[in-house]
């Protein structure tokens, strides 16, 4: 049993235990937030060093099957081996994207 100075001491400190469990609410709030945010940017840093180690790779190879020696091609030799180093590239690319895209959804930006 509370007696009645007892009773209205805890009314008397209510209010200032409700603002200091409003304040632990918060700071768990902002803490999983800056958690969060600390993780987003994290991920985003990954994928552009991907998406840059990506870019090189395809320069680097479109840069080394450009510069191969081979005998004299006629035009249409060298249109499809043109053709045949878009294609390597667009499959890359797109190996890429597929990728991105994946990341994307694993954190719900789309």
């Amino acid at each position: 049993m509370f007696s009645e100075k007892a009773f209205q001491a805890w009314q008397a400190r209510r209010g200032e235990v409700e603002e200091r469990e409003r304040q632990r609410i918060r700071a768990d709030v902002e803490a999983e937030v800056d958690a969060t945010l600390a993780q987003i940017r994290r991920e985003r840093e990954a994928e552009i060093a991907r998406e840059q180690l990506a870019r090189s790779f395809r320069h680097a190879t479109a840069v080394r099957q450009m510069g191969q020696p081979r005998p004299v091609l006629t035009e249409a030799q060298k249109r499809e081996r043109h053709a045949e180093i878009r294609r390597g590239v667009e499959r890359d690319l797109e190996a890429w994207e597929s990728e991105r895209r994946q990341l994307g959804a694993a954190i719900g930006r789309r």
